[in-house]
């Protein structure tokens, strides 16, 4: 058999079992006795290379010795059959291969857009990555001209799709009412038109909603994600209001009304986590308390170490999570849900697999759109012309389109090319790679390695639902109802 590789993979345990989760293809292997003593053979005796092991088949196989070589020689076929052990390079991968770059991108169709309606924002929360909202620019607010003219853009752009996606985004979207409530009843007639559907998800930070608001937004079923960071200490540290004080107040008794008020779309939350984080167990539980659906923790995106997570931190966060993550498998168990999104989210990707070329859809089928028009590869680069891929006039600019995802694909980011998430995070968030790495085009290898104990724990999570109620990871595949865009 020769040299073969053992690829992009990650062992863990559950309750003594054994495992393998095979990244490339998205397998979990419950390890027999044979391929048990096959895996701890070649990380003992193999050259290796991030998540993958160079090693003499032929070798192992004359240590079994000849009686027990057939047997083994029969599991390393399935192995190889699965394509977690490449015994040869030249072979078709038809599970493991990853998606190329486009061979053109005339054909690509735009499925979300993200609409800023204001490059503005009433607070001025310590750790905004987009300059209190206005992204490096004067203050700028879209016009309903310019949103008229994305609406089309869209339609005109998402080809044969039957349903967009538009994200009401900002600075604060709230700011520009008039145009924000112009927008949803346009596309909705307009899309009539062509022939197609669209559906709406907006981020906001809660201060500004009015009840009529509140009902618009439950008449077009839009879904809505409130930021808020836990409890009124945490919240009001880092989100204070342009004059200083804080803002939970406010946004809280807003968000009371909301949940009255808006019952047609899921109604989430995102904690930005920075140093001096409040327990999550605490922020989770008072969140969920308010009524929201769900609670995301997302890292803040910060070269300011006095707000970045140092390694202690990401240590703390992790320990954390894995405490949510004992208290989701409780409910799972029961056929109950708690609403961690960041865990809900993995469990649908490893429950459904995923083979991605890219960390996200930027550039691709998502584009945001600046106040005046411009289109760049996503709404964290607004404004920033580096990312400028074309406007809603004179349309995409395809060829630098092609360029920036030829840029971006995984094959292009040798650290990724032998590691087990190459095919879920694919390197991550092209903003973050810029802003901690200085170079977009790199993975974030600040998180490497946490996103390797992230991964795992998430496998670990579930297993354990697999065995005590699979039906649970079946529902929660197909709810439907994805995280909101955030800030």
């Amino acid at each position: 058999m020769g040299t073969a590789q053992l690829r992009n993979y990650i062992p863990f345990e559950v309750s003594g079992s054994e495992y393998l989760f095979h990244g490339l293809s998205g397998n979990i292997v419950q390890l027999d006795h044979l391929s048990r003593e096959f895996v701890r053979y070649a990380e003992q005796n193999g050259t290796r290379s991030g998540d993958t092991v160079e090693l003499d088949v032929d070798e192992y196989l004359a240590q079994v010795g000849a009686d027990a070589a057939p047997r083994h020689r029969q599991m390393l076929a399935e192995l190889s059959r699965l394509e977690i052990l490449d015994l040869a390079e030249t072979e078709l991968k038809r599970f493991t291969a990853t998606p190329p770059v486009p061979a053109s991108t005339e054909g690509l169709p735009v499925k979300t857009l993200v609409f800023h309606l204001a490059n503005a924002c009433n607070l001025r929360c310590t750790y905004c990555y987009a300059g209190d909202g206005e992204y490096g620019a004067p203050q700028k607010y879209m016009s309903i001209e310019t949103a008229e003219r994305a609406i089309r853009f869209l339609l005109e752009n998402s080809f044969d799709e039957k349903s967009v996606t538009i994200v009401l985004f900002g600075g604060e979207p709230f700011l520009n009412w008039k145009v924000l409530k112009h927008i949803v009843e346009h596309a909705v007639e307009e899309a009539k038109r062509w022939g197609k559907t669209v559906t709406f998800s907006l981020t906001t930070n809660g201060t500004l909603m009015t009840e009529e608001q509140m009902v618009f937004l439950h008449k077009y079923k839009i879904g809505t994600s409130v930021s808020m960071d836990g409890t009124k200490a945490a919240h009001d540290r880092n989100r204070p209001m342009a004059g200083g004080q804080g803002s939970y107040d406010r946004t809280s008794q807003n968000v009371a009304k909301l949940l009255e008020t808006h019952t047609t779309a899921p109604i989430g939350t995102r904690v930005t986590v920075a140093k001096g984080f409040e327990k999550l167990e605490t922020s989770l539980e008072h969140l969920l308390a308010k009524g929201f659906y769900e609670v995301g923790f997302a890292p803040v995106t910060e070269s300011n170490m006095e707000l970045a997570l140092g390694d202690d931190d990401l240590a703390e966060l992790l320990r954390q999570f894995r405490q949510l993550a004992e208290l989701y498998v409780e409910a799972a168990v029961n056929n109950e849900y708690l609403g961690f999104s960041n865990l809900t989210n993995l469990l649908k990707e490893l429950h459904t697999g995923t083979n991605k070329a890219y960390g996200c859809g930027a550039g691709l089928g998502f584009f945001a759109v600046s106040p005046d028009g411009g289109l760049y590869l996503c709404h964290r680069f607004n404004e920033n012309e580096q990312f400028k891929l074309g406007d809603i006039y004179f349309g995409l600019h395809r060829r630098r389109q092609q360029e920036v995802l030829a840029e971006l694909h995984v094959d292009r980011k040798e650290s990724c090319t032998f590691c087990a998430l190459k095919h879920i995070c694919s390197g991550g968030c092209y903003y973050e790679a810029m802003e901690r790495q200085g170079d977009y085009r790199r993975p974030n290898a600040h998180y490497c390695s946490w996103m390797h104990d992230w991964i795992t724990l998430g496998l670990q999570t579930y297993v354990k639902i697999l065995e005590k109620n699979p039906a649970f990871l079946d529902r929660i595949s197909g709810i439907g109802k994805e995280g909101c865009m955030s800030n």
